[in-house]
């Protein structure tokens, strides 16, 4: 009997230290633009906190769409704060909170020269040029904002290729699918040794203000751990991470 109760306090024990042992997960929602710098910030949130990141990128809008539908997503980040705001207003999620601002590139091959983003536009050269669909990405509300202001899309629709979100965007300039693409200033820091590239002038843009909050799922089943991430986001470290992908932090 002796034995026997020995063996099952041995067998509670190791459960326990086993379970203690075993890192809690988060799930992420990760606006596009952010991909390459969330791989970074992940790694070192999850090196300091023993907190696992499941990070799942997609444009903004179709996030929001997804969180909104029931996906059991913990924290937002979001490349504007548009559609934080909204999930809080309909109960989603908990107020955002700016981490970063984008700044907008525009990105050609390295074997072309251009002085402007206008004569790279208007060259024959550049046939196609990939966007970000508006209604869901805010980068490519952004690049819309700049070619109508110069009325290009009005002159020259036929050369415009759409994408869901900047990361498909991303693809088509990999792939070269694409002549030149407006995307974030995250794809010049990932991959600026094979691309020529001009910042898009912020004036001709609202201010791209990134924000980020703990959802619904995440107050409920994780909210210290989703606490810790969203409060790493303005820690030194991560900082140090978004300047490094081009991003403003103020």
């Amino acid at each position: 009997m002796k034995l026997f109760v020995l063996f099952f306090l041995f067998l509670t024990l190791f459960s326990s230290c086993n379970q203690k042992s075993e890192k809690t997960t988060i799930r992420i929602a990760t606006a596009a633009n952010m991909q390459f710098a969330m791989d970074s910030i992940a790694s070192v949130f999850e090196l300091k906190n023993n907190i696992r990141c499941d990070i799942s990128t997609n444009s903004s809008g179709m996030l929001t769409a997804q969180i909104e539908q029931g996906a059991p997503y913990d924290v937002f980040v979001s490349a504007n704060m548009k559609y934080p705001t909204k999930l809080v207003q309909s109960g989603f999620g908990q107020e955002p909170v700016v981490y970063a601002f984008g700044k907008l590139a525009f990105v050609y091959s390295k074997q072309l020269h251009f002085s402007s983003i206008k004569e790279a536009l208007y060259s024959p050269k550049i046939k196609r040029i990939a966007v970000a669909e508006k209604k869901t990405a805010p980068y490519g509300i952004a690049a819309l904002k700049y070619l109508d202001s110069i009325e290009y899309i009005l002159t020259h629709p036929e050369k415009i290729v759409y994408g869901e979100s900047i990361s498909q965007v991303n693809q088509y300039l990999k792939s070269k699918s694409v002549d030149a693409g407006f995307t974030s200033f995250s794809f010049i820091q990932k991959f600026g040794d094979d691309y020529n590239y001009f910042e898009v002038d912020p004036s001709f843009y609202r201010e791209i203000k990134q924000g980020a909050c703990i959802l619904k799922h995440g107050i409920k089943n994780h909210e210290e751990e989703s606490e810790l991430f969203v409060g790493f986001l303005s820690s030194t470290e991560c900082v140090s991470i978004l300047k490094h992908f081009g991003y403003l932090v103020k």
